[in-house]
């Protein structure tokens, strides 16, 4: 028999029943094949209606899922956020560091905080966390000499840590400091897992790849990396969580090398944090997505260096340079910018409006003694001091891979203020420079303009930008900045619990540093958080890492 007539023959053998259940079992064979060729990870919970999948961008992926070293990698702090826990927290709702883990008690003076740790908490692996393990967090890893995140070592200088029986720490300051709450965020590690690992060591430790916390989630698998570049971590909820725990059974994260890379494959993720600049535009158009707006406590700005020999001495010529940025015209020319002209986020930018002027700027370098050459064709458009020496500075910045967003805004941000600068009678030396070079180059502090952005965090606390002391090769007081007047300030603030007394130091401190010039500020980014919908309950109100959404994760629904 000829295989048509007996393929013919069996169909028309088939009762209406038979016909029914074979196109059902052809429909679900397609999906199945759709599903695993479109949407692999259940978007719109299709499939794995029990995972949540957020994309993010970055070039490096999972590194080091650490909560000591999260200030190095954005991709690891998105995971850490879930996976460790503070003695506090930060609470978007209220906008303050809150209680955690346990109970916080101050004393009057308050130099000493006490922490006790609620009963019966554990790890992800089903093991007591203690106060031992906040000690060996704290005083072992943090206090030792050989450890390597110098920032979070500053913030515990001097600090007294004593525990006082299995569940209770106390933290003795050498004098009143009212940031220090903030401190007291970051996540505790397990002493049963990393005592045998040195400090100086911890940051590649194998612990790093699949950590153990005591977060809302714990890792399912360790980080894997696919063909294409992108890597991925699923998370499952933590079922010894002490708090209430979220409906999102699983959370995934996926790095994608490229902004390129994360829209080409929008499709098989529900989330997307951090956007901004040109990638905005794409989910804008897009339906599927909401784009929630948020802005965090940083800015991008013109650091002076002011042992630099042409701008230390002369507050004239950092005026030139300062009157002579629109900053109106600048961020027109960029993505989601708003401006920023005080760097003390606590205060609100409004009340310091600055005024551009190239007439005033043009002034300041002429009372300064820099004038133009006449009829030297080779130095015309220069400005030149009495002894002849050329008013010239030269500028470093991060050399970003071309293509990419930060490369577009950071070239079209230094060309407007290069041709600024160079049009009242600067000669501009611009150096674009890998990250490896850049970050060396600031640490020798070689150079006279540095453009580079600060993230301030959860505490606002100027100390670590601006006090003298700061001003060292692993200090991030970038302009070498010294002022004996500010020191005193900042370090007042420190101390300062009444608010009213807290606002007038605070603006004191914003006008001595206006009047002295050490930096330009320029602006602040717009970010946007986009979702599809799947879950509902996300909210961006009020973070200052885009991480801080997590904080409400409980409160996170399957629509």
């Amino acid at each position: 028999m000829k295989p048509v007539r007996f393929v013919s023959k069996v169909f028309r053998s088939y009762e209406f029943g038979d016909w029914m259940i074979s196109l059902m079992a052809v429909v679900i064979f397609l999906l199945m094949i759709l599903k695993m060729m479109i949407f692999p990870y259940g978007v719109f919970g299709f499939g794995e209606s029990n995972i949540y999948t957020e994309g993010l961008v970055s070039r490096t992926g999972f590194q080091t899922i650490n909560p000591l070293f999260v200030d190095y990698n954005e991709a690891d702090r998105e995971v850490s956020r879930l996976v460790f826990s503070g003695l506090m927290k930060y609470d978007p709702t209220q906008r303050e560091i809150v209680e955690d883990m346990g109970k916080l008690v101050i004393n009057e003076t308050k130099t000493e905080y006490t922490f006790t740790l609620r009963e019966g908490l554990k790890w992800h692996d089903g093991k007591s966390l203690t106060a031992n393990d906040v000690y060996f967090t704290f005083h072992d890893v943090i206090q030792d000499p050989t450890f390597s995140n110098q920032i979070l070592k500053a913030n515990f200088s001097g600090v007294e840590i004593v525990q006082i029986d299995e569940r209770t720490v106390r933290f003795i300051l050498e004098k009143p400091n009212i940031f220090f709450k903030t401190n007291l965020t970051i996540g505790i590690l397990p002493k049963h897992l990393l005592e045998d690992v040195a400090p100086v060591d911890l940051l590649q430790a194998e612990f790093n790849q699949m950590p153990i916390g005591s977060g809302p989630y714990m890792f399912s698998s360790p980080v894997e990396t696919e063909n294409d570049g992108r890597m991925q971590v699923t998370l499952q909820r933590n079922p010894y969580y002490y708090n209430e725990p979220s409906e999102i059974e699983f959370i995934r994260f996926i790095a994608f090398s490229t902004f390129d890379d994360l829209i080409e494959q929008s499709n098989i993720i529900n989330g997307v944090v951090r956007l901004s600049g040109p990638a905005i535009a794409n989910f804008k158009n897009d339906e599927r997505f909401e784009l929630l707006p948020y802005e965090l406590p940083q800015y991008m700005a013109v650091f002076m260096n002011m042992e630099s020999e042409i701008l230390q001495e002369d507050q004239l010529v950092r005026l030139a340079l300062q009157k002579a940025i629109d900053k109106k015209e600048l961020i027109g020319n960029l993505s989601e910018k708003k401006i920023v002209d005080t760097p003390l986020m606590e205060l609100s930018q409004e009340d310091w409006v600055y005024q551009s002027s190239t007439e005033e700027a043009q002034g300041a370098l002429k009372d300064s003694g820099f004038e133009y050459a006449e009829e030297d064709t080779e130095k015309m458009g220069i400005r030149y001091n009495e002894d002849g020496e050329a008013l010239e500075v030269n500028l470093i910045a991060r050399l970003y891979d071309e293509g990419t967003y930060q490369y577009e805004e950071s070239i079209e941000a230094i060309t407007f203020m290069t041709e600024a600068w160079e049009g009242i009678g600067f000669n501009v030396i611009t150096e674009l420079l890998p990250v490896d070079q850049f970050e060396q180059r600031i640490m020798l502090r070689d150079y006279d303009l540095l453009y580079v952005g600060q993230s301030l965090g959860y505490n606002l606390d100027t100390y670590s930008y601006w006090h003298s002391t700061q001003a060292d090769p692993m200090g991030q007081n970038f302009s070498n900045y010294k002022s004996f007047q500010v020191d005193s300030l900042i370090e007042d603030i420190r101390s300062v619990f009444n608010q009213e007394k807290r606002t007038r130091e605070l603006n004191e401190l914003a006008e001595r540093i206006k009047e002295d010039v050490p930096a330009i500020f320029l602006f602040r980014p717009v970010y946007y958080y986009a979702s599809d919908g799947k879950v509902t309950g996300i909210s961006m109100d009020g973070v200052v890492f885009p991480s801080d959404r997590f904080v409400n994760v409980s409160s996170w629904s399957f629509k």
